[in-house]
């Protein structure tokens, strides 16, 4: 007899980047979900992440116990997706490893756990080139070739749901997955439990940022996603929170080029006859969305590459004229350092908060506003000593700026009096997709134990 319901709980959008409520959690584990689920990572926080193999969640191992401990004294299976933020080899490995040492220091007893890793070999990616295969550009990106290929330094496949599947079917209990659609994770146990397509991947997408679907916003609390054959449920579990047709139809359109549409590996999710209905007074039903599977299989790739190494200094400038004229100031300051560094080969940016420092030239509002601004002053160049002295050195020009209508001899400005070393810069070049013949075959799969 085929299962009624199932529920997956979740409780962050992002592990380790701020501590799940335990409160919430505690009061969700209570009701005994059928999953415990997280997404530990995202390309959100820029291609750093990714191409240093660092993690951002410093949290991480504390919300892994957590979900562990918990998870493990009821017998729920836990599914992490996307570890370590890029989901690179090291990650996974780094997150199998605290999993294991969190079950010896509580004494769990033995359990499986599994991971699959999601880094793709050049060589792969080169031999797809070479047999002629067409490596298309995502979001206005070119296509790929072999010379981008070559300047990155990590590429990750982004996974669906079948290595998860996988390791479910080979009885793991835990599993730490590479980088996945934020999506996948969810959707891979409904769909194993034969759950309709559609509607498992829609659960995926509502509650893939665990509290966001609810209203009011409130950081990191848990909700509950219950399917059934014909429709799906969102349930928060913070006492002051609720799941509204507004909450969750807006959710549907989060982080969406078209808010109709959810590509993932194999098919799309159509949202399009979506209808949202008031299940009780904190519960949002859903039904409507459709499976759109693809003719054939094209696996999305990520792939960052290194800019330089990065310093940082900041500027706090108040005075009126010089705030007037921001603009020429720092074309002043932009061209002191191209006399300075005449042969050297480098990048400035110069980010003005109370301007234009969070929207750059997006930012509809032109006109200053505020009597006073904060730029943020970044160097990068191929080394971290002529990084230091560059962003040094363009600091200093705002104290000295001499622009025309500046009459006083003090400086300008106020600066750090030493500029900081940040993490190295990058940019993403590869966002693309690959053909595939098998959902499988960049994803290898593994089953260790675990606890005492």
């Amino acid at each position: 007899m085929r299962n009624q319901t199932m529920r997956v709980l979740i409780s962050t959008g992002h592990l380790g980047t701020a501590p799940s409520s335990p409160d919430s959690f505690r009061r969700g584990m209570a009701t005994d979900p059928d999953y415990v689920v997280a997404d530990a990572g995202s390309s959100d926080p820029g291609p750093v992440y990714l191409g240093e193999d660092m993690q951002l969640g410093l949290f991480a191992r504390e919300e892994l116990e957590l979900f562990l401990t918990a998870s493990r004294e009821r017998g729920i299976p836990l599914i992490i997706g996307s570890a370590g933020d890029s989901g690179s080899n090291h990650a996974v490995d780094l997150f199998v490893g605290m999993i294991k040492e969190i079950a010896e220091q509580h004494r769990i007893p033995r359990f499986k756990v599994g991971h699959f890793y999601s880094e793709v070999a050049k060589s792969f990616l080169k031999r797809r080139l070479a047999s002629g295969a067409q490596l298309a550009g995502l979001g206005g990106f070119p296509a790929l070739n072999e010379e981008e290929i070559d300047r990155a330094t990590r590429i990750v496949a982004v996974a669906g749901i079948q290595p998860f599947v996988k390791l479910l079917d080979m009885g793991a209990d835990v599993i730490i997955g590479g980088r996945c659609g934020d999506i996948n994770f969810t959707a891979a146990p409904c769909i194993r439990a034969g759950f309709p397509e559609a509607l498992a991947y829609h659960m995926g997408k509502m509650i893939e940022c665990a509290s966001l679907v609810a209203e009011p916003f409130m950081g990191k609390e848990t909700v509950i996603g219950t399917i059934s054959h014909d429709d799906i449920k969102i349930t928060p579990y913070h006492p002051d929170q609720r799941c509204t047709i507004a909450s969750v139809a807006g959710h549907s359109m989060y982080e969406r080029e078209n808010p109709y549409y959810e590509h993932t590996l194999g098919g799309t999710l159509d949202m399009r006859d979506c209808r949202y209905e008031q299940y009780d007074e904190r519960t949002c039903r859903i039904t409507g969305a459709q499976w759109l599977p693809s003719a054939r299989l094209q696996m999305k790739i990520e792939g960052a590459r290194k800019v330089g190494e990065r310093y940082m200094g900041f500027v706090g400038v108040r005075d009126p004229h010089i705030v007037q004229h921001i603009e020429a100031t720092i074309e002043w300051c932009r061209g002191s350092v191209a006399k300075r560094f005449a042969h050297e080969r480098y990048e400035l940016y110069f980010h003005v908060f109370g301007k234009n420092g969070v929207m750059g030239e997006l930012e509809p509002v032109k006109e200053i506003r505020g009597h006073e601004l904060g730029i943020v002053v970044e160097g990068l160049a191929d080394t971290a000593e002529l990084a230091e002295k560059l962003t040094d050195y363009a600091v200093r020009m705002f104290f000295l700026a001499r622009i025309p209508g500046v009459k006083g001899t003090a400086g300008t400005a106020a600066t750090t009096k030493k500029t900081m070393r940040s993490s190295p810069g990058y940019v993403w070049n590869v966002n693309h997709t690959v053909p595939i013949d098998d959902p499988l075959e960049l994803f290898p799969v593994h089953l260790a134990e675990a606890g005492i």
